[in-house]
């Protein structure tokens, strides 16, 4: 195995995002082209999508570019049970046996755990003794319902993507684990769950890395965990990547951008310019533009401010 290096998920060189061996994604939402563009620049060994991917076509066709460059793997989100193309896409594509949900798999020398899908209390509130849940697992809740009821022959489509308590004690009682990857966040996040962080801590897990809230987030550079926490989280936001190992050396909080390039950003924007700044941008390898700036990019950034400013399409 690896060892497991902390780093800033922000402030990174190209070099050493080259250097990558896993990179993890936000949630798709059916946009592809930033994990394509990322993973054609830096060639990682294995990539791992981090839920609601809603593939419109195949998953194995979407990425067909990619599959001769680097493995995939995935876990399910709450949305990739939104519909009947949603669901057959993801679990019917070619692809369907690299969902890591409820198993550990070794990608890139990491053993790596996958926790797919979200709780849902009226299947199971993880925060109430797990003998309270309503079902305990799929195939319960499958026997207590009425054929006519049932969805292919199984439990409703929505509930595909629920984590029963069956899923959730499997991977409690598996070996030990480098990387726990989750849809839900961990306690730390405002929305996230104790039950993650048991996980992660149960497995002997060193790194937490989910998507679903839509925010990159360095848990322990943001102080939202000290820096003696039993592992270390992160957030990817849609369209944006982690990319893993990291340096030790760049072990900082997030970098500012210039000041000149907010300037022109606050002239070109107004009120929206934190939006913009915020927002994942294909042409920056699905990165924000605040992050790419801040990591040495802000002389692309300020050339897309520039045409902008002047009229061209970006």
């Amino acid at each position: 195995m690896k060892p497991l290096i902390p780093s800033d998920p922000y402030a990174r060189s190209e070099h050493q995002q080259s250097a990558a061996t896993l990179m993890f994604f936000g949630d798709p939402h059916g946009d592809f082209e930033p994990a394509i563009a990322a993973v054609e620049r830096f060639r990682p060994e294995a990539i791992v999508l981090l839920g609601d991917l809603q593939a419109r076509r195949p998953l194995h066709v979407v990425l067909a570019p990619i599959l001769d460059r680097t493995e995939v793997y995935f876990i399910h989100g709450n949305h990739d049970t939104d519909s009947d193309p949603d669901y057959d896409n993801l679990f019917g594509s070619e692809l369907a046996d690299r969902n890591l949900h409820g198993r550990i798999v070794e990608i890139a020398g990491y053993k790596v755990a996958g926790l797919g899908g979200i709780f849902r209390g009226k299947i199971w509130d993880p925060r109430r003794p797990v003998e309270e849940a309503a079902f305990f697992s799929a195939d319960a809740l499958r026997r207590s319902m009425r054929p006519e009821e049932r969805w292919r022959d199984g439990i409703a489509r929505r509930h595909r993507s629920t984590i029963f308590p069956e899923d959730y004690q499997r991977l409690l009682r598996s070996p030990p684990a480098d990387i726990l990857v989750t849809h839900e966040a961990p306690a730390a996040h405002p929305h996230g769950w104790q039950a993650i962080d048991e996980l992660a801590e149960t497995l002997g897990a060193q790194l937490v890395v989910h998507g679903h809230h839509h925010s990159s987030i360095d848990y322990v550079g943001e102080g939202m965990q000290t820096a003696a926490a039993p592992f270390r989280a992160f957030g990817v936001d849609m369209g944006s990547h982690l990319a893993w190992p990291r340096d030790p050396q760049r072990e900082t909080r997030p970098e500012r951008p210039p000041q000149d390039l907010l300037d022109l950003a606050a002239q070109v924007f107004g009120s929206e310019t934190q939006v913009w700044l915020d927002k994942p941008h294909k042409w920056l390898d699905g990165q924000t533009p605040a992050a790419f700036a801040a990591a040495g990019g802000a002389d692309k950034v300020r050339s897309m401010l520039n045409a902008i400013q002047h009229g061209g399409v970006v």
